[in-house]
């Protein structure tokens, strides 16, 4: 299902970082951004644990008070206590929350150890087939080799095409969506490498 404009909107001011592993399993740190100009006022300390729903910080604009919550049980890892009661610009970062990862997002985590990634090369909309309409260039579970178109990458309405530049292997995942907006670095394949065998 598409994602809604607010939805959307609330997932660039987050960004998820490193996974780290504690004692009791694995965490992925989670930055939070201002979504627009206001005074923050940062309801947590670090070390708090929170529950879903739980207040990270509001911000007031001409007598609008937003607040911004937490989506799962989480621990906050760092507050940038410098800008409380401050007014902020757009996008400024307020603090970090590390989540703890479900039992299928360890166990993606440890499958993805043995991938290769292929990654989007700059900020662009990515297409998986070729026009609309077509089949895929790439499925999960297809091998692919060295020069192997697996993508299309629009910008500013010119193509490029997305080759594979590893060595041959299988598709393993496949992080977008048909004709979804992906940043420079993120993830769009995860490849397994067939290594070359001594004959």
């Amino acid at each position: 299902m598409p994602q809604t404009a607010s939805e959307k909107k609330a997932s660039v001011m987050e960004i998820e970082r490193e996974v780290k592993k504690r004692k009791d399993g694995y965490y992925r740190v989670t930055e939070y951004y201002t979504a627009h100009t206001g005074i923050v006022s940062v309801k947590v300390q670090e070390g708090d644990r929170l529950e879903e729903g739980d207040t990270l910080y509001t911000i007031s604009r001409l007598g609008l008070l937003k607040k911004r919550t937490s989506r799962t049980p989480g621990v906050v890892e760092k507050v940038r206590r410098g800008i409380e009661g401050t007014f902020c610009g757009y996008r400024v970062h307020v603090l970090d929350v590390a989540y703890r990862l479900s039992a299928d997002e360890v166990q993606s985590l440890e499958d993805e150890r043995s991938f290769e990634f292929v990654r989007a090369p700059q900020g662009a909309q990515y297409y998986l087939t070729p026009n609309p309409g077509m089949p895929p260039l790439v499925s999960v579970g297809d091998y692919v080799e060295p020069g192997t178109v697996m993508a299309i990458a629009m910008v500013m309405k010119k193509r490029r095409e997305i080759a594979y530049e590893g060595e041959r292997g299988r598709i393993a995942k496949i992080y977008f969506m048909n004709g979804q907006q992906c940043g420079e670095g993120e993830k769009l394949f995860g490849v397994i490498a067939m290594k070359h065998r001594k004959r």
